[in-house]
């Protein structure tokens, strides 16, 4: 579901609820193409206890500077990222 928010200066819904992303840690490859596609650099890589041992996962750093664009849940060679609204 979208939600609208009205913009009382220009007076029409200009505003859609941002989208963030959602990393699936079972079906990513740790690949790092969404930390690379990032224009805003809000993703980064943290190391993290996985059923196969350490590895590296991605992590949206920075909520202000993800503009939702939907780079990484686009270019993600494995369906592991999923944009959602922000709570």
């Amino acid at each position: 579901m979208i939600q609208f928010f009205c913009n009382k200066s220009k007076g029409i819904n200009s505003h859609v609820k941002k989208q963030i992303p959602l990393f699936n840690k079972k079906l990513c490859l740790a690949c790092t193409m969404c930390v690379n596609i990032c224009p805003m650099g809000a993703l980064e890589l943290q190391i993290a206890d996985s059923n196969t041992g350490f590895r590296r996962f991605p992590f949206l750093v920075d909520m202000e500077k993800c503009t939702g664009c939907l780079s990484c849940e686009k270019e993600c060679p494995a369906d592991a990222i999923l944009m959602v609204p922000s709570k």
